[in-house]
């Protein structure tokens, strides 16, 4: 007890030196990491026993993970949300309400998802830790709790190819395959029906604007939004290959000026009332806006944050279909509805 109580000691000094030495308040995630669940990102589920489950990582690791843990801590709440969907169940999760499913609203915190408190981590005795595979700091927590032969899984959660590899590897943890058939291949299917009922040879090109109280930038096909658009046809003016995998880049008026999408999309993190007015400080407010085609036509539009920001999990159909009605106005695109027709 005293050797363990030791480590923990020098594991919380030197996770503090290394948030101090890269402090300097909140900052977004590393751009240039690949969506995971694409074919460059390597995340993939290797083998699986009657006992364990082999992974691999987007970071490259494999893992093995023994099959129904009793006393799993999920540190991301859009995890979580998964976790409980394919039949898990969590000892605490972190602050706030989005994406944390109503059997788990009472559960401990333990934090957020860039400060969390390791120690209450140690007294729940965790058998599994499943971290976001985009956070250093949560990986340093997890390699931690590895030490002292805690299972750990490292999951990047970015767009619908994750959720459903994801959802895969859950359902075969817990046991549950039965909510696989339940919930993702219907889940597949309302939205490959979606896909399948855009227009053909119609390709509208996109501007994604992502706005935030403090400044505005644009994303790239990387995105929740930009894949959306890229399944269902759109032409992204900021197009991944061409920014070097960057999620979000820098905002040029002057490149969207020149592209003139038929589309702006709007995003939107924190206050909705300041980042329209951050909007309207940085980009309408300039008099050669108004020339775009997407403004001219009445084709900019916000997004629910629900679906473009935070990953809309089982309501992927949902939020492909309300995508899909703005890029292809006059397009029937209503679930279960068969094919569509065109007005």
């Amino acid at each position: 007890m005293v050797f363990v109580r030791r480590a923990f000691a020098i594991f919380l000094l030197l996770l503090c030196m290394s948030t101090l030495l890269s402090a300097g308040g909140t900052q977004e995630p590393t751009s240039g990491r690949k969506a995971v669940g694409s074919p460059q990102s390597g995340m993939a589920i290797l083998g699986e026993s009657d006992a364990s489950v082999r992974f691999r990582e987007a970071s490259g690791r494999i893992v093995e993970i023994p099959k129904f843990p009793k006393r799993t801590v999920v540190m991301h709440n859009s995890i979580l949300d998964l976790w409980y969907m394919a039949g898990g169940t969590s000892l605490a999760r972190l602050r706030g309400a989005i994406n944390v499913p109503a059997e788990a609203k009472d559960l401990p915190v333990l934090g957020s998802i860039a400060s969390i408190d390791v120690e209450k981590i140690m007294k729940l005795e965790p058998d599994l830790l499943i971290f976001s595979g985009t956070s250093e700091y949560q990986r340093k927590i997890s390699d931690f709790f590895a030490s002292e032969g805690v299972a750990s899984l490292g999951i990047n959660y970015e767009n619908y190819d994750d959720f459903r590899l994801i959802f895969d590897l859950f359902t075969r943890l817990n046991g549950r395959r039965d909510l696989y058939e339940e919930y993702l291949i219907p889940t597949q299917e309302n939205v490959q029906s979606i896909i399948d009922r855009v227009p053909k040879g119609v390709h509208p090109k996109v501007c994604i604007l992502f706005a935030s109280t403090n400044y505005v930038k644009v994303e790239t096909e990387e995105t929740v939004t930009g894949d959306y658009c890229k399944r269902l046809g759109a032409v992204n003016i900021y197009r991944e290959s061409a920014f070097e995998g960057a999620g979000r880049v820098d905002l040029s008026l002057e490149y969207i000026l020149e592209q003139d999408p038929d589309f702006i999309f709007v995003t939107t993190m924190g206050d909705v009332e300041k980042c329209t007015a951050r909007i309207e400080m940085e980009v309408s407010s300039n008099p050669v806006w108004a020339s775009l085609s997407a403004v001219k036509n009445r084709r900019f539009h916000y997004l629910d944050k629900s679906f473009s920001i935070y990953k809309p999990s089982r309501a992927y159909p949902e939020a492909f279909q309300r995508i899909a009605e703005l890029l292809y106005p006059g397009t029937d695109f209503s679930l279960g509805s068969g094919e569509g027709k065109a007005e």
